[in-house]
């Protein structure tokens, strides 16, 4: 049963997420052809902004699904009825708290955007992100249920269709207004017309949380909630200062219209990793009833399992952008958008960096490990934050990305791992970092050979880029395969593909 409902988790994800990234190519497209660098440059200090505010969720969340998973495993309807009520609850709450602390720094944000931009109307354009910021609190305990449930992909096929919608209506009103203000309304519109639809798809699916009876939290749980909210609050605030506020340094130290031109560099990235990421995230909705109903090795197993396919995503990902992602921006975007070599270098190692990180966050965060490393983010920040504001006077753009690589292998690299492997496997974490040189000298080698065979593409064309993407499709792929397909986690992935295959062939059979 976890194995089916990650195969669909992943499988539904990854379809809509290819559509999405065709369509959001064409909308930067004309994005930028309608408003130019300035919009595009508010859009990134604006959602940089509304990130900083979503710190007041604290974990709340995080915690309370966590909590999800043990009483939806035994079908305990009294406590999951109690979680989400308080969830709603304290949602509510957070709501009226975010747009409060909105209106509080609206003087601070709107002088930056100001600063060195000529964009009327940056007020209404400043509320309109708010609210539809704000939008997101309401209805989101229903949706942290079905996640938590390993269900999430019932809610993707929904929001393929939303977000299809959102986008094609942005296209059609950039392209006939040229009205940035309309273009964010309808975003807003169409997103509270989503909320509403999942929110009555997942009443369906639980029809008991609609009880207008009052469930109360017993005490074990309610202290745990709040020892665990108290963590993760100080993990957001860490995690923020590490990766929120790249946008609003380079806003203030280089300008706001390099922020758009950066803001193409993560678009294509998170794109990518978006499209990548649902085979783990897909594996990880999983993870949390895995690990309140088995054991250490069952779970080390699994783990092993993920930890490759996260190596073999990531290091394939970080190759294919080495090769194509600046090609690709200049061919699509124009070559005076690209930001320079040596802080795409640094870009694309915090992005392998973080990447790397996936699988034993997953572990971390199922199992419920937030308070043992609580002040780790913050020291993590303000390493991040000292080294970004000295190096940026040395190395411009490039230094303020240099801070989030240091303070990365600083702290994180080491105590992700070192967590999961103590407190959930009861292992010696030794294995994790020989695994992990391995996997990064494989990088390494993979990357020169991938990139040696594709610079022997010179011209920068449609028909030259496609070419590259197949180098760098082929290649990796096919080292990688060649060395691992020995392994038990890969046998295991082979296994499992073989049994779908074949209840496919099964069905298609009884219904032929």
């Amino acid at each position: 049963m976890r194995t089916e409902s990650s195969i669909k988790n992943i499988s539904i994800s990854m379809f809509s997420q290819i559509i999405t990234i065709l369509l959001g190519f064409i909308s930067r497209k004309v994005f930028l052809n309608n408003l130019g660098m300035d919009y595009l440059g508010i859009n990134g200090v604006l959602s940089s902004v509304l990130s900083m505010l979503s710190l007041v969720e604290g974990g709340v969340g995080t915690s309370i699904i966590f909590n999800l998973y043990k009483p939806l495993a035994e079908r305990d309807e009294d406590k999951v009825i109690a979680l989400v009520q308080l969830y709603k609850r304290v949602y509510k709450f957070l709501a009226i708290a975010v747009l409060s602390l909105s209106i509080c720094i609206y003087p601070i944000v709107i002088t930056i955007v100001n600063r060195d931009t000529n964009i009327s109307n940056s007020s209404i354009i400043y509320f309109i992100f708010v609210m539809n910021n704000v939008i997101t609190y309401f209805n989101a305990h229903k949706w942290s249920l079905i996640n938590a449930d390993q269900r999430g992909y019932i809610l993707a096929k929904y929001s393929l269709v939303f977000s299809v919608s959102t986008t094609i209506c942005k296209i059609i009103i950039l392209s006939v207004t040229q009205n940035y203000i309309l273009f964010l309304v309808i975003e807003g519109v169409i997103f509270i017309i989503q909320n509403i639809w999942n929110g009555r798809v997942v009443e369906k699916l639980y029809p008991y949380i609609k009880t207008k009876n009052k469930y109360i939290i017993d005490n074990d749980t309610k202290e745990n909630l709040i020892k665990n909210v108290k963590a993760i609050f100080l993990h957001n605030i860490g995690g923020y200062c590490v990766f929120g506020t790249d946008n609003l340094l380079i806003s203030y130290f280089v300008s706001v219209k390099t922020v758009g031109i950066y803001s193409n560099y993560t678009l294509i990235m998170n794109q990518l990793s978006d499209l990548l990421k649902p085979i783990l995230t897909g594996i990880g909705a999983s993870v949390g009833n895995l690990i309140a109903t088995e054991g250490e090795e069952k779970n080390y197993q699994v783990f092993n399992i993920v930890y490759l396919i996260n190596f073999w995503i990531y290091s394939f990902a970080t190759i294919f952008l080495y090769n194509l992602l600046e090609p690709f921006i200049a061919w699509f975007f124009g070559e005076n958008l690209l930001i320079g070599k040596l802080t795409f270098s640094v870009v694309l190692m915090n992005f392998y960096l973080n990447g790397m990180r996936t699988s034993s966050t997953i572990f971390k965060t199922k199992a419920g490990i937030f308070v043992k490393d609580k002040y780790v983010p913050l020291v993590e920040a303000t390493i991040n934050l000292g080294a970004s504001l000295i190096l940026v006077r040395y190395f411009g753009l490039a230094g303020i990305f240099m801070g989030t690589t240091i303070s990365t292998l600083a702290l994180p690299f080491w105590t992700f791992p070192t967590l999961i492997y103590r407190n959930v496997f009861k292992r010696s974490v030794k294995d994790y970092f020989k695994k992990y040189a391995i996997y990064f000298s494989i990088t390494i080698i993979t990357g020169f050979i991938t990139t040696f065979v594709c610079n022997l593409v010179v011209e920068i064309s449609f028909v030259t880029l496609v070419i590259k993407g197949i180098i760098c499709l082929i290649i990796p792929n096919s080292i990688y395969l060649a060395i691992f397909y020995r392994t038990d986690e890969v046998k295991y992935i082979l296994n499992i593909i073989k049994s779908l295959g074949y209840n496919v062939m099964r069905k298609l059979a009884k219904s032929a």
